[in-house]
């Protein structure tokens, strides 16, 4: 794999060598005075059920405030196939050509890290709804870097919390089965640390894997009685959930982070429940929570599906970025900067504001669990019940522990 460095030599390679269509939303025409906010999501390949639920909540957040300083906002969607060289070479299109004043998106944390890398030579603010890797507000950390979701570390914050609230969680043996690359390592070390849990083996495959079968016989052998999923929630987790379901397994199930609502149709009501503590948002908070419900309301009638996860916590995401570009005296880099670090707002999924130090958003998470419905709205027929909302203050990492050293 080549290094940060050498990719954005060869994206810069590419971009003065050839000239690069611009990727405006149906029906957009850039005016000259309009403020552009440049999405790099993947719409095609393994994880784009993630990248187009994030673009949805981009496009449904923009409706509902489509102003920056009095002027029109215009997404501009770059699909990154969650490949990060081509993250980079579709951020500096962004930026370069076509001007975003902000980067937003991310749904692979590689691609997150690989734009931090050259984040100073890119100079805008890079804001992530998704990517979970503790690296990307840790290790890694940089003044240009912005995440508003929780990270794999609150996650299994939340997740022991869940075991805590679950006491014969304790008593399983656990196999986790993860995605070998950063975002799969990373949780499956956070989950690693969960007090009291017993692991008796783990097997990690790499993204597109089709076939589970040698996945599946290291469980059978290993006496597991729950299985951790560390995948990336793209066509990978539904494909291992059936064929482990085929194959008579009926070990508990806990992913770490839940998986989109488009998803959990795909694999129905057949097989057991499945149960997270590190989810990022559920549609079926509507029933105490008005915001929601106007959301829910209004993404349904637009694309007819409920929102999933992913397009929650990037509509949460894209308000917080919209108030803080209104809120800064300029929208020079350093003032949106500025601004992103002291900006709170009062989204779907609660309050949310940045955490100066390391800019990471200071949310919560979600125990769920996955239920049958019936007649439901956008024809859904599971969805993740919310058992109990966990606060940030419940699942935050000290920042002392975050591996961040200053930005």
């Amino acid at each position: 794999m080549k290094t940060g460095k050498s990719v954005f030599k060869l994206a810069a390679g590419l971009t003065s060598s050839m000239t690069l269509a611009m990727a405006l939303l149906p029906g957009q025409v850039l005016a000259a005075d309009d403020v552009v906010i440049g999405v790099f999501v993947p719409t095609t390949g393994a994880v784009a059920p993630l990248g187009i639920d994030m673009r949805n909540g981009y496009e449904m957040a923009v409706k509902d405030a489509p102003k920056v300083k009095g002027a029109n906002v215009k997404l501009i969607v770059e699909d990154t196939q969650a490949n990060p060289a081509n993250s980079l070479k579709k951020a500096q299109k962004l930026v370069i050509q076509d001007k975003a004043k902000v980067l937003i998106g991310g749904a692979s944390s590689a691609e997150v890290l690989g734009l931090g890398a050259q984040a100073d030579r890119l100079n805008v603010p890079i804001v992530t709804t998704n990517a979970q890797a503790v690296q990307v507000t840790g290790e890694q950390c940089s003044k240009y870097l912005f995440r508003t979701n929780p990270n794999d570390a609150m996650v299994a914050h939340g997740t022991a919390q869940l075991i805590k609230k679950r006491p014969d969680l304790v008593q399983k043996k656990w196999f986790v089965v993860y995605h070998d690359f950063v975002w799969g390592q990373s949780n499956k070390a956070e989950f690693a640390k969960v007090p009291g849990v017993k692991i008796v083996g783990e097997a990690g495959r790499p993204m597109g894997t089709a076939d589970w079968s040698s996945a599946i016989s290291q469980i059978q052998s290993s006496g597991a009685d729950a299985i951790y999923l560390a995948l990336a929630v793209g066509d990978d987790m539904p494909g291992f959930i059936r064929q482990a379901r085929s194959f008579g397994l009926k070990q508990f199930l806990l992913p770490p982070l839940g998986m989109p609502d488009s998803m959990l149709q795909a694999l129905g009501t057949d097989g057991p429940a499945l149960v997270t503590g590190g989810l990022f948002g559920s549609w079926m908070t509507e029933d105490t929570n008005k915001e929601m419900k106007r959301f829910v309301a209004a993404y349904t009638a637009a694309y007819n599906k409920v929102p999933g996860a992913q397009a929650i916590q990037a509509y949460a995401g894209m308000r917080l970025t919209l108030a803080a570009m209104n809120a800064a005296p300029s929208l020079s880099t350093s003032d949106i900067i500025s601004a992103l670090e002291r900006t709170s707002i009062d989204t779907v999924i609660g309050k949310l504001a940045i955490r100066k130090e390391d800019h990471q958003g200071t949310v919560g998470t979600f125990m769920s669990e996955s239920v049958p419905l019936k007649n439901a709205q956008g024809g859904a027929t599971v969805g993740w019940k919310v058992i109990e909302a966990l606060p940030w203050d419940l699942v935050k990492v000290d920042l002392a522990q975050t591996g961040c050293k200053g930005l």
